[in-house]
């Protein structure tokens, strides 16, 4: 069978090569390179438009997931923000789909497995994927109108970048103030301070690489004629780089780009890859920044050293300086995390650490965050690379790295092909070659040959050529305790010197134009040239999985690519007391950082590194599908090539049976570190999703313990552990104890299940025989426990909203009520529900009007909860009183029709039915307890769902039900203290 397969495999490749032949013409491309890479099953195939001198890169693959974009070279010119405003207005309207917003409005047309539109350093790109062939065609052909016939109306701008507006439009005497979508979006961004970080690193170290996102303070000073400037000089299809990538056949867009790209001719576009710094000794620059309020204050600095190390169009060197890093940086068996991370010289490595190709140069950098001795810090980094220089690498870490590489070759994701886009576009719209980086067995097979010629030599060369005696850029940004308030004074002053510039008319200007801009927004618009897909287009039937269920093993036979996925679990409802269920998310990171009695983690790490794909601990918590009561799981996974899978039981036994807490409890504080210095990071990035968690822990047991163990209050434990670390007693008592105590808790034989996925019943009885010795490992029964998990409360609710203080310039709000139990009818009518008051009413008062980057509703059909939300949001009051109202708007005011409904349903089925991998094939009922029986169940309700359905599940629960509301953020100075509850995390 093997032999037959490598034959078709053979045959498939010659088939693919006849037909791409070079020299060839398709729709006024000419086939210019056609490349095997029989390793990945694929041919590359490199065309250009003749006329214009458009390139095209094709990646013919049996894959159903097929994937389109178009990308432009973009150098920022400026701060303004100009290319990332660019694209957002690019998708407004265009002019064969001039309708507001089609790109918001293709989304719930379209079967789509994914859609974006992104702003890189230097390039802006537009991709989109679906497994659906007439939903190829329609969203390709959205995409290509958008990005070169783009209507760029002024209003666009002015709801999309920036614009002076009054704050109350119903009051011409109320203030005028800075609104736009993107410019709250950045200021979201410059609450982060590992973003404050990486972009004060970028503008100091590339000088002539602009804020490509824009800076708010710039953003204001863009006009609307540079933007239509900027479109006209770059999305042309001379500065164009198309991709197309799967099953669907090539020619049709390529007749489609011909069409399109015809009528114009060929431009000689300059558009230079931009240079760093040049630097001939050492350069050091101290920035300000924000104060991390969950950190102490001797460990708010954040510094780092960079090299420039050669270019990343030599992809082979490029390849040898990523496996250097990874050498020296990833993970704890790294010298740089031995020596810098686990004494405590930093908590955690910076953001911009490791290796960054995605310019015209490569950097190496080496940075920690919460560091209080840069001498120390310096001095330490300089005596590694030293001491690398001749000192080899332990051979079994090479091999380990290389291990990684070709198992990753064999464990494909579903979005594969937006992985390969994402690899070779910043180099492609640099001159890269973007065949380069798709040999990938040609890169593999030269690093092997050359690590068995030269050794640790081939490492040597790189560091002596770029890093050690080489000049040095030192970065460091320490924090500023007016960092925040400074902000807030210069866009008071910036606001207050354009206003000043106002007379009278500019004011009746500004005020009839805002009035204007809301009246479009509230039109209600034609869409009818924009293509859709149709509900009969999602299949009654869903896709199920063949899985054996036996009472402790559960498997699935299916083709892995001679890979085995292994799942384990131990249900512990009635099995932890209360008390210690705060510390469960710690716990489970220990058994992957800390080490046994007779190992360090690093040396398990090496282990795992070198014989497996990976291993994990969690604790997941769901709700059960009929009571909605808490399902509380200590899991474990890990995977590896068939022959090896003995290596992933080990490791199982070495992390949860013999972790030792008490003889590795320094490395336990090295963890808390860490885990605290990447806190309020995490909040400023994900701030909806911790608003909605909070507000939803006030409803149910199982989302309270969900928020304890990795919401808001996760965050306050660490912040108060991290304060324990130099006091002795206080450690043993909040932190080991009770981590010890809760392994007594948790480990035990009984209540485990596991689920396998392999290809054949042979390596199956392996595998299951390979589980009875793992589990002889255990001890039979954990420590009785007379607390049940389902007793755990919810929090409590005084009826007011909270605002959870973070120094950010912007908010994350949500608002949270009940629902039903998955099982339960209501529940597809207020999924359907929450998605049409996403796209037809909270898209227009939340972004649109209220300027907030995002803002939706999502009913969480596992939870039973119904969250509003809006992110990156300088009108936090008026989203949540949207939200209040938005059961008055279903009932007196939407005007929904069935297409709306189809509408709805079609975005709901793009994540049900989402391409999945074969190691997530039929895992549903083993992880959530949700049966293949009660997903059809579901899937035909949520087709069938009718408008009112829809309405009476908002006039039941969207009425005379309790909510409650939160918002992250500054302080909020238009309230009454004693209307809301204040919560400080410090």
């Amino acid at each position: 069978m093997l032999r037959f397969q490598r034959f078709a495999s053979h045959y498939n490749q010659s088939k693919l090569l006849r037909k791409y032949p070079v020299g060839g013409l398709v729709h006024g491309y000419e086939i210019k390179r056609v490349l095997p890479v029989p390793e990945m099953k694929f041919v590359a195939v490199d065309l250009q438009h003749v006329q214009t001198g458009s390139r095209h890169l094709h990646i013919d693959r049996d894959d159903k997931n097929n994937v389109f974009s178009v990308a432009f070279k973009t150098n920022p010119p400026d701060d303004t923000g100009v290319p990332h405003i660019l694209e957002h207005t690019t998708l407004c309207g265009s002019q064969k789909y001039p309708v507001r917003d089609p790109f918001f409005k293709m989304l719930n047309r379209s079967l789509s497995t994914f859609m974006n539109a992104m702003t890189g350093h230097d390039y802006t790109f537009y991709p989109f994927s679906t497994a659906n062939e007439a939903d190829f065609k329609n969203l390709r052909d959205v995409y290509i109108d958008a990005t070169f016939n783009p209507l760029l109306r002024h209003e666009d701008f002015l709801q999309e970048g920036w614009r002076l507006e009054n704050s109350d439009l119903k009051d011409p005497k109320s203030d005028i103030v800075f609104k736009g979508v993107v410019y709250n979006e950045m200021k979201g961004q410059i609450s982060s301070s590992n973003y404050q970080f990486w972009t004060k690193f970028q503008q100091n170290i590339y000088p002539s690489l602009n804020n490509s996102g824009g800076d708010p303070q710039k953003i204001t000073d863009l006009h609307y004629h540079e933007l239509l400037s900027f479109h006209a000089k770059h999305y042309h299809p001379s500065n164009a780089k198309t991709f197309t990538y799967g099953n669907f056949a090539l020619g049709d867009t390529l007749h489609r780009l011909n069409e399109e790209f015809k009528l114009r001719g060929k431009r000689n576009i300059k558009n230079e890859a931009l240079l760093p710094l040049h630097f001939s000794t050492d350069v050091r620059v101290i920035e300000n920044g924000e104060v991390d309020p969950m950190l102490p204050p001797d460990k708010q600095l954040k510094t780092s050293m960079t090299w420039v190390c050669g270019d990343p169009s030599d992809v082979y060197d490029t390849f040898v300086l990523r496996v250097l890093g990874n050498l020296l940086l990833d993970g704890q068996s790294s010298s740089m995390y031995q020596e810098l991370i686990e004494p405590g010289v930093g908590h955690d490595f910076t953001v911009n650490s490791g290796v960054d190709s995605t310019t015209s140069v490569n950097f190496f950098t080496v940075g920690v965050q919460g560091c209080s001795d840069t001498g120390l810090f310096e001095k330490t980094v300089q005596s590694i690379l030293k001491r690398t220089l001749n000192k080899p690498f332990e051979a079994k870490k090479v091999e380990a790295i290389i291990q990684q590489l070709e198992l990753s070759k064999k464990n494909q994701k579903p979005d594969f092909g937006l992985q390969l886009l994402y690899s070779v576009v910043p180099g492609w719209v640099n001159t890269t070659d973007p065949f380069d980086n798709l040999v990938f067995d040609e890169i593999l097979s030269q690093f092997k040959s050359d690590w068995t010629e030269k050794g640790h030599g081939l490492f040597s060369e790189v560091i002596e050529k770029y890093l050690v005696e080489k000049p040095c850029f030192h970065f460091s940004m320490k924090a500023d305790p007016d960092f925040s308030q400074n902000l807030e004074l210069e866009e008071a002053e910036r606001l207050k010197q354009k206003v000043s510039q106002l007379d009278d008319a500019d004011k009746e200007t500004i005020l009839k134009r805002g009035l204007k801009l809301q009246e479009t927004q509230n039109a209600t618009e034609d869409v009818s040239c924009l293509p859709s897909l149709q509900i009969k287009d999602i299949p009654r039937k869903a896709d199920t999985y063949k899985v054996d269920k036996k009472a402790m093993i559960s498997h699935r036979i299916t083709d892995t690519n001679g890979i085995t996925y292994l799942r384990g679990k131990r249900n512990l409802n009635s099995a932890i007391p209360r008390h210690l269920y705060p510390y469960l998310s710690l716990f489970a990171d220990c058994l992957t950082s800390l080490g046994t009695p007779d190992e360090s983690f690093s040396e398990i790490e090496d282990e795992m590194k070198l014989h497996t794909g990976g291993v994990s601990t969690s604790v997941s918590v769901h709700s059960d599908g009929d009571t909605l009561e808490p399902q509380i799981d200590f899991t474990f996974e890990g995977f590896s090539l068939d022959a090896k899978t003995q290596h992933v039981f080990d490791i199982w036994r070495k992390l949860i049976v013999e972790t030792d807490i008490l003889k590795h409890s320094e490395k336990l504080k090295v963890l808390i570190r860490s885990l605290a210095s990447s806190n309020t990071a995490s909040v400023a990035e994900s701030g909806h999703s911790y608003a909605r968690g909070y507000t939803g822990a006030h409803l149910t047991s199982s989302k309270a313990i969900k928020e304890t163990i990795g919401g808001i209050e996760q965050l306050q434990l660490i912040t108060r552990l991290a304060a324990t670390l130099d006091d002795p007693a206080l450690f043993q008592s909040e932190v080991i104890d009770k981590l010890m105590e809760l392994k007594s808790y948790v480990i035990a034989k009984d209540n485990m299940k596991f689920f396998i996925t392999c290809d054949t019943d042979k390596q199956l009885t392996k595998v299951e025989s390979q589980i009875q010795g793992f589990l002889n490992s255990l001890p039979e029964t954990s420590e009785p426990c007379s607390f049940s998990s389902t007793e755990y409360p919810s929090l409590t609710s005084n009826g007011k909203p909270t605002l959870i203080f973070f120094p950010f310039q912007v908010y994350h709000t949500s608002q949270t009520s009940m629902g039903v139990p998955y099982a339960h009818a209501d529940g597809a009518g207020l999924q359907v529900l929450s998605n049409l008051l996403t796209f037809k009413h909270l898209h227009r008062e939340i972004r649109e009007k209220g300027g907030a980057y995002g803002g939706g509703a999502v009913y969480s059909a596992l939870d039973g909860q119904l969250s509003f939300y809006s992110y990156r949001d300088p009108q936090p009051l008026n989203s949540l009183n949207v939200f209040q109202n938005a059961g008055r708007y279903v009932l007196e005011k939407s005007d929904w029709q069935n297409s709306d409904l189809d509408e709805a349903k079609l975005t709901i089925f793009q994540q049900v039915d989402a391409p999945i991998s074969p190691s997530s094939e039929g895992v549903t009922e083993f992880t959530y307890g949700i049966t293949d029986k009660l997903r059809q169940r579901r899937r035909e309700q949520l087709l069938d769902v009718t408008l009112d359905d829809v309405r009476r599940a908002a006039e039941k629960y969207l009425f005379n039900t309790e909510k409650v509301s939160a918002a992250i953020g500054p302080q909020l100075t238009e309230v009454q203290n004693d209307s809301w509850n204040f919560k400080q995390l410090q």
